[in-house]
């Protein structure tokens, strides 16, 4: 198996950079979770709120109710609620919007909005790194499971882009976080899976092969804002590569994610 030898280019590296950024950028403005407010019906306090198609800003405005006309909660995504007006329009609000309406005269509304206590009770979390292995330009997505408040299992997608060879990794890998309360985390992790290595279409005489690989490595949970956070990681990965010999390959990387 070729090494994934020499340094990638500056263009490659700032694609990678590029997917990484609108990847989270959809995901942040773009996906949420159901959330019960025990909330039933709010006047509205400001001059209007804007009642969306959908929940997200790139959802067209449809609808406004005026100050003090009511509205009904029903659900909620994410920093979305969705709401039925008295004229019995249904629609998303902004939760920076319904913060400002009205349970009873002179008492505003309380709407949970995620806050770095959530952090540490995340189920899920989604998201994309990128960085070198063994001086290849590498991207993973990934995603994880937190069954208990230590522990994780995640499974994830990883493609390594050298200068002769490209290589692609999925595996799955169980992830222990030591003090998950803490806004900065630490973790280690342990996996291993399946790997293709395949030529670039100018060696034509060279063949794809796959095989098996074990990892281990550690790294930091950073928590952001609301939803996100950041992740940095160093792992070693030993390649089964026939039954006389091993690669070992060490991978550095760093992302965004998210969580609910």
């Amino acid at each position: 198996m070729d090494k994934v030898t020499a340094c990638i280019n500056s263009r490659h590296t700032q694609r990678n950079i590029f997917i990484v950024c609108v990847y989270v950028l959809a995901l942040v403005f773009s996906c949420g979770v159901n959330a019960g407010d025990n909330l039933q019906r709010v006047v509205v306090a400001d001059p209007f709120i804007e009642m969306h198609s959908g929940p997200g800003k790139g959802y067209p405005i449809f609808h406004v109710v005026d100050r003090n006309d009511w509205v009904v909660v029903l659900k909620r995504k994410h920093d979305w609620i969705k709401v039925r007006s008295s004229d019995d329009k249904l629609g998303w609000v902004l939760i920076d919007q319904m913060q400002q309406t009205l349970t009873a005269p002179g008492v505003h509304a309380k709407f949970k909005q995620v806050a770095k206590e959530h952090f540490s009770k995340r189920s899920w979390e989604f998201g994309v790194m990128a960085g070198d292995f063994s001086g290849a330009a590498l991207l993973t997505v990934y995603g994880a499971f937190n069954f208990q408040k230590n522990l994780a299992t995640e499974l994830y997608y990883t493609q390594v882009s050298g200068d002769f060879t490209k290589t692609r990794q999925l595996g799955i890998g169980l992830t222990s976080t030591p003090f998950p309360k803490w806004v900065v985390s630490p973790y280690f992790t342990i996996g291993g899976g399946y790997i293709e290595n395949a030529p670039r279409k100018s060696f034509v005489f060279a063949d794809t092969t796959d095989t098996t690989y074990v990892v281990a490595g550690a790294g930091l949970r950073m928590y952001l804002s609301r939803r996100l956070f950041m992740r940095l990681e160093i792992r070693e990965n030993i390649v089964f590569i026939d039954d006389d010999a091993n690669g070992e390959f060490r991978e550095i990387k760093g992302g965004f994610s998210f969580f609910f």
